[in-house]
């Protein structure tokens, strides 16, 4: 008999171990739930997160800013907040809240928010200015980059530029059909002049390649395509249940590698100058890790070739929609420059061609490439706006789609090639 309520006993052990432990986790679910409830009394409007994943499933992963213009209607606020899992994220939607925030309280909004894709997952989180939080270490990296592509050096590169531009243009005649790969080359190559003294000459070459390969990373930024973002304790499952982390982590590996190798390659070159050359030259002096000088001139690329490609790529579809626009950007280049010369960075600095330089800017509003407005944004304590909280970290998203599409200043923002104030 007493070996029997001893058997059944041990039998109700793990039963009521289990039932214990779904206790604490239902009180640890609920505990952080209430506080998420809480904290959104104070913060800006935006959909009733669910316990766990926050907002997450409510966010299409198919352009997700149009939904967050949408929210910024329903909610008849600019600011909106949306979860991911436990942790808020607040989305402008338009050009003066982001210019009160993020211009005016600079000294405040320069941080970076945690990034578990695009930082720890990649390793960077530490060492890439993108990822950054703002200290000593994000002014140096800063105080680098803006060397060499600070509105105080652009101009020394116009010349291989405008050569690049000619290249470009000679592909688009002979090749017409392929004509998004022929941008991308050109893209990089600018890029690659700059950061390795070495241009792309071939449309497969292999740093033309690593680098369109480099600019997936951006895409972890985005609101509601990664889960690990909602849920952070996914990145450290075994790679058996959960592969996506050991996959970043492997590729972000190997194109560190890669960029550094590179960098080195460009240093041993004494013929060409490059940013990787200067950046190397000064690694010993002001303390650079590999990581750091890999990430400085990798950086290049996520900044400048998206960027001009997508920017380039809208020009045409521009174009196509609207002939007629076409047609008088057109007119204008032929009446300016004739039959004989091509256009020159002179000709933009007079004011030569005001409809085609108004045509430049009205695509980059009308399709703009940075929907989101980059790399998110984190405040580096609390701070109150319009009487709403921003907590410290909190990750500041521009929707610059609904920035642009603003019915105050473009009442017809889809049909309209060239908005008349630009004229």
């Amino acid at each position: 008999m007493l070996l029997m309520l001893h058997s059944g006993g041990l039998l109700q052990l793990p039963t009521r171990l289990l039932a214990l432990s779904a206790l604490a986790l239902t009180c640890i679910v609920s505990y952080n739930y209430i506080r998420v409830l809480l904290l959104r009394r104070k913060l800006p409007p935006g959909p009733l997160p669910l316990p766990i994943i926050g907002n997450h499933f409510r966010i299409p992963y198919f352009q997700p800013w149009v939904k967050f213009e949408e929210w910024s209607r329903q909610y008849g606020n600019p600011m909106i907040t949306i979860w991911l899992g436990n942790r808020p994220l607040i989305v402008l939607n338009d050009a003066w809240t982001a210019s009160d925030l993020l211009e005016k309280r600079a000294d405040i909004y320069s941080s970076r928010p945690r990034f578990v894709a695009m930082g720890e997952l990649t390793g960077s989180a530490t060492t890439n200015q993108a990822t950054l939080v703002y200290g000593d270490q994000w002014r140096l990296h800063r105080k680098l980059t803006h060397s060499i592509v600070g509105s105080h050096v652009v101009r020394d590169h116009r010349s291989f530029q405008g050569d690049e531009s000619k290249i470009l243009t000679l592909e688009l005649l002979t090749d017409p059909d392929d004509y998004v790969i022929s941008i991308e080359r050109y893209s990089v190559s600018v890029v690659s002049i700059i950061g390795w003294g070495r241009r792309i000459a071939r449309k497969n070459d292999y740093v033309c390649q690593k680098g369109l390969e480099t600019m997936a990373v951006v895409n972890y930024v985005i609101p509601g395509w990664l889960l690990v973002e909602s849920l952070p304790w996914l990145a450290d499952l075994p790679a058996w249940l959960y592969a996506f982390p050991t996959n970043v982590r492997t590729i972000s590996s190997q194109l560190a590698k890669y960029f550094l190798a590179l960098n080195k390659e460009a240093a041993a070159n004494n013929h060409n100058s490059s940013f990787a050359k200067a950046v190397l030259e000064k690694q010993p002096a002001l303390g650079l890790s590999d990581e750091e000088v890999s990430s400085l001139t990798t950086n290049l690329l996520g900044a400048g070739v998206d960027t001009t490609s997508g920017t380039l790529t809208s020009t045409v579809l521009a174009l196509c929609l609207f002939p007629e626009v076409q047609a008088k950007a057109q007119a204008e280049i032929d009446s300016v420059l004739g039959e004989t010369r091509s256009p020159t960075w002179e000709d933009l600095d007079a004011g030569r061609l005001p409809y085609t330089s108004a045509l430049a800017r009205e695509i980059m509003r009308w399709r703009s490439v940075t929907v989101l407005g980059g790399i998110p944004h984190a405040p580096i304590c609390d701070d109150t706006y319009r009487g709403f909280l921003i907590p410290k970290g909190t990750q500041l998203t521009c929707n610059l789609w609904a920035m642009h599409r603003n019915p105050a200043d473009f009442p017809d923002p889809d049909t309209s090639a060239v908005h008349p104030s630009y004229e």
